[in-house]
């Protein structure tokens, strides 16, 4: 047979009424590493780099071809929550404004997403990071009660990949989830989650003023629809939670935060396909009628996001439960990985019930404990980012991604002294971990410097924020 011709094994499967029976295989290890981070979003990128720089050997594992995550695929705009972070978050903002591709904005700053991109993988390269793109994390490898690696599909088929700490920064949960541990799904009433968002990028805006509320531009739309009897119908109601136009660094660019659905569930790939093909034709129909306002006449739809933003899944169950008592209160704690200002930001999660819903409750700024990051019933396992143990209500607070890397690079940090002093992460003295992190920069509610992100009040009590 000619050296040309391949054949893949074939995994023997047998097909019976009620599913599928695979017999036992050996799956061939990838890589065995120190520290193993499952996603490259805002709070693995934060993750990896602090583990690397640490002097751990450490492994990113990607399905997008890029890092970023929402901020890239997700055309995710602005950065919330990026000042005061210090350490890895700091330097990333350092870099992003030296390559001109850093834009104050409103209460927060935009970036250019290409800049992004690049500049995440630089550090990535710098801090010795090995990256795995196109790659999906299918399953856990849980041994006792310890998380020992992942099992993960590619082109190259079906592998493991080995770690003496697993990071979980899959935003959803997934390797959480895959190793047995306990979570919360939504709101507790009825288990709905905020609704999703395709967000999509717009040039030929630099005529429209910066803005600071979302009603005005609601209320242009609106009076465009009835004038010139067009076809759209606002997949939002008249809040402060969109539309909004976000101007980047690029003159004349701007993101744009407008598309929604809901009562879908992220973790449904049925779902998450309407759900895409649903607010990518509200992307398209919206510019028929942002050009009939005035400064925006001239805008052009330059592309929507590959990935669509997902605001809320799993939450898995850690030592500690954030709550809305402890925003209220703007407790500390003696653990505390990061200071979080935001407001409890939950979008209307059904336009059609009147059911209350808890946005923009009482909070203060308050700290995320180290505990919020341990699973209740898992070792050799972290949680980074929004997937953190917390109520529905915290969560709508804590989920931006400026916090997301905060609590990335606290666990890249935690994961590393593991790994160096041969301790559990239960065992990572939290109060050290705390004074590593304000040692490199980070701010907590003790430094007095913490302020709330709180955008203006609109008509409409409780439905302010965005995002």
């Amino acid at each position: 047979m000619s050296q040309s011709v391949h054949r893949d094994p074939v995994h023997t499967k047998t097909v019976e009424a009620d599913g599928v029976v695979e017999s036992p295989r050996r799956l061939p290890i990838r890589r065995d590493v120190d520290v193993l981070v499952c996603g490259g979003g805002p709070a693995g990128c934060g993750a990896a780099l602090a583990a690397a720089r640490e002097g751990a050997r450490t492994l990113l594992v990607e399905r997008h071809g890029m890092l970023g995550g929402l901020w890239t695929a997700g055309l995710l705009n602005p950065f919330f929550e990026c000042i005061g972070r210090g350490y890895v978050v700091q330097d990333l903002i350092d870099r992003l404004a030296a390559a001109g591709a850093w834009r104050p904005w409103y209460y927060s700053h935009t970036f250019d997403v290409e800049v992004m991109a690049r500049t995440l993988e630089v550090m990535a390269a710098d801090a010795g990071v090995e990256l795995l793109y196109h790659t999906l994390v299918a399953d856990a490898i849980v041994e006792g009660d310890r998380v020992r690696g992942v099992v993960i599909e590619s082109k190259a088929g079906r592998q493991a990949v080995l770690a003496k700490v697993v990071i979980d920064a899959t935003g959803d949960g997934d390797v959480a989830a895959r190793a047995g541990c306990a979570y919360e799904f939504g709101r507790l009433a009825d288990g709905l989650v905020q609704p999703m968002t395709l967000m999509f990028e717009i040039r030929g805006a630099g005529e429209f003023p910066e803005m600071n509320a979302a009603p005005p531009l609601y209320d242009a739309m609106t009076k465009a629809i009835a004038e010139h009897g067009l076809d759209y119908h606002m997949p939002i109601q008249r809040t402060n939670a969109a539309p909004w136009i976000i101007h980047t660094p690029a003159p004349g660019s701007a993101a744009v935060q407008m598309t929604h659905v809901y009562r879908m569930n992220p973790l449904d790939p049925a779902d998450l396909t309407r759900a895409t093909i649903e607010t990518r034709r509200q992307a398209h129909e919206a510019i028929k009628v942002l050009r009939r306002v005035p400064g925006l006449k001239k805008i052009e739809l330059v592309r929507t996001a590959p990935q669509i933003g997902v605001r809320e899944t799993r939450r898995i169950l850690g030592r500690h439960y954030l709550t809305l008592d402890d925003l209220a209160a703007g407790r500390s704690f003696p653990d505390a990985v990061t200071a979080c200002a935001f407001v409890v930001d939950i979008h209307t999660i059904d336009p059609n019930s009147d059911a209350p819903i808890a946005h923009e409750a009482k909070s203060r700024p308050y700290e995320i404990p180290y505990r919020c990051m341990l699973p209740q019933d898992r070792r050799g396992l972290l949680l980074s980012g929004r997937c953190i143990s917390g109520s529905h209500e915290a969560h709508a607070s804590y989920r931006v991604t400026g916090t997301a890397m905060a609590i990335g690079q606290a666990a890249g940090l935690a994961a590393a002294w593991a790994v160096r002093d041969k301790l559990d992460l239960d065992q990572v003295p939290g109060d050290r971990l705390r004074a590593a992190l304000a040692d490199r920069g980070a701010r907590f509610l003790d430094s007095g410097t913490i302020k709330h992100h709180k955008p203006p009040a609109t008509d409409q009590a409780g439905q302010g924020g965005h995002q």
